[in-house]
């Protein structure tokens, strides 16, 4: 079967936002890493136990982050070869994006780039359960079409 245009489109901003998300949260890493250990002279010894507070922190939501990303990552590329896991990978990763974004309407955390995130979460969500979607996905053949003959609907459409 043919892979659906929105699920190339899904695949290629599942890759671009893991891979963004995945540097993002390396840097994360790295950052409380380094104030992790602000006592050894990289910060200001009054401010350095919130430093390494905050460090510790940083460093685990990055680790968080990048796991996190993997599984988009992982996600994107079932979708571009249309495996059957991949509708649920694709499914719980949107489905925990919205979820993120609604906690932070809640806390009074949104943004314009966070409503917009929730949105074409959602988008991808609704889009997933489309019935072309869910056959592409299923890994069950098209029955119009057996391998290695051309498109008999091509074929049909000539003869008519």
């Amino acid at each position: 079967m043919q892979r659906p245009t929105g699920i190339t489109v899904l695949a290629i901003l599942d890759f671009v936002s893991g891979g963004l998300n995945l540097a993002t949260s390396c840097f994360s890493m790295m950052v409380g890493s380094w104030l992790t250990s602000a006592g050894h002279g990289y910060v200001p010894s009054l401010l350095a136990p919130g430093a390494a507070f905050r460090g510790e922190h940083a460093f685990w939501l990055g680790l968080i982050g990048a796991a996190a990303s993997l599984f988009k990552l992982v996600a994107a590329a079932g979708l571009w070869t249309l495996q059957p896991w991949a509708w649920r990978l694709a499914l719980i990763g949107g489905v925990l994006k919205v979820a993120t974004h609604l906690l932070a309407v809640t806390r009074g955390a949104i943004t314009p780039a966070g409503v917009v995130g929730a949105l074409g979460n959602g988008a991808a969500v609704v889009y997933l359960f489309t019935p072309h979607v869910r056959r592409a996905l299923s890994g069950v053949p098209d029955p119009d079409v057996s391998p290695g003959s051309p498109d008999p609907r091509g074929l049909v459409a000539k003869m008519s």
